[in-house]
């Protein structure tokens, strides 16, 4: 376990999260469902980083730093639609938009260390993978 706000991707995260809200208090109340979404999904980054950091066991870290990346990708989908619908300026969207982008990068760089102390702990059990599905779709 570690104090999460030692961790400069949580400060990003958190950067994102005070940004969200920021940035889109001017926003027309019409899209107060879209608003929410995105203060929720960038909130939720930081709050990952901060349980999975307050766990037991590099691979349940591992795991939670999936799911931070997870809401990254949703954050990233509503800043592009608010970008896109000139809900938002387009220097503050820019602005965000590279966080998100350094952000996925320290967070991937950051899973991968943790599953490779994750290999290294005593106890480790090597995880089953599921092979890939395959959809068939059927041609016309």
């Amino acid at each position: 376990m570690q104090d999460f706000r030692k961790l400069l991707v949580w400060r990003s995260a958190h950067e994102l999260a005070v940004m969200a809200i920021r940035h889109t208090a001017r926003v027309p109340r019409g899209n107060a469902e879209l608003i929410s979404q995105l203060r929720r999904s960038t909130a939720s980054i930081g709050a990952n980083i901060a349980e999975g950091a307050q766990r037991n066991t590099p691979a349940q870290f591992a795991q939670f730093l999936g799911i931070a990346l997870a809401s990254l990708a949703e954050s990233h989908n509503h800043l592009l639609l608010l970008r896109d619908a000139r809900l938002m300026s387009r220097e503050h969207s820019d602005e965000m938009l590279a966080i998100v982008d350094r952000l996925r990068l320290m967070l991937l760089n950051l899973q991968l260390r943790v599953r490779a102390n994750a290999a290294k702990s005593p106890g480790h059990r090597a995880e089953y993978k599921h092979p890939p599905r395959t959809t068939l779709i059927p041609e016309p």
